[in-house]
């Protein structure tokens, strides 16, 4: 993802608490043993993500989108004593990387649900309240996985959405005339979000756009 990768990226990861030696080795062992390396959280997104956290002290979390456990640990840092993760992963085959850095991270009390994400949500498997969710998921499904977030969101419990400003792909209008292309669904979620009644928010600039929400009501 080299078109995020500019200078006020590198300054900002200069200046910002750096990853732990944990995070390092599992950011090469995505780059060097999986195909899709470049699903991997950013450093200073991850710092991002360990912060909000922090901050929020969730008992429980919701992660749609494990990829190789990156964020999971990032998420993590911020857990209550005892707290738990739900995270949510399409390809049972990264289970290894995950299971190998989650030991080495110390987390304990992650629960994963392998599948799609939008059949998992509907199995019934997964209830409410949490404190923090987080979607790094499938891009197709996005509104009715917000619309699920807020409804098994606590009042005042934290909302965080990945890749919302798309490679800028939101801001080009040839992109958004075609209602079928990442720029426009992305559009859609975004104005889904800044308009729900339920929900206020933020959409910042961080790596590829993060939109960060509090449900009010």
């Amino acid at each position: 993802m080299a078109h995020f990768e500019d200078a006020t990226n590198e300054y900002s990861t200069v200046h910002s608490s750096d990853e732990s030696e944990v995070l390092k080795k599992l950011r090469r062992a995505t780059w060097l043993g999986t195909t899709k390396p470049q699903m991997l959280s950013d450093p200073i997104q991850g710092r991002f993500l360990a912060m909000v956290s922090g901050l929020v002290q969730p008992k429980r979390i919701l992660e749609f989108g494990t990829f190789t456990g990156y964020s999971t640990i990032c998420l993590a840092e911020g857990l209550a004593e005892g707290g738990t993760i739900d995270t949510l992963e399409i390809n049972d085959e990264l289970e290894h990387i995950q299971d190998q850095y989650w030991e080495m991270a110390g987390l304990k009390n992650v629960t994963r649900h392998i599948g799609h994400a939008h059949k998992t949500i509907a199995s019934g498997v997964l209830e409410g309240p949490y404190d923090l969710i987080w979607i790094d998921a499938d891009k197709e499904h996005q509104i009715s996985y917000v619309d699920f977030a807020v409804k098994n969101l606590r009042i005042g419990g934290c909302l965080m959405v990945d890749n919302v400003i798309w490679g800028g792909a939101v801001l080009d209008k040839e992109k958004l005339a075609k209602p079928t292309s990442g720029g426009s669904r992305i559009h859609r979620l975004n104005k889904h979000i800044a308009n729900h009644p339920q929900l206020e928010n933020v959409l910042i600039p961080v790596w590829d756009g993060i939109q960060v929400a509090r449900k009010i009501s």
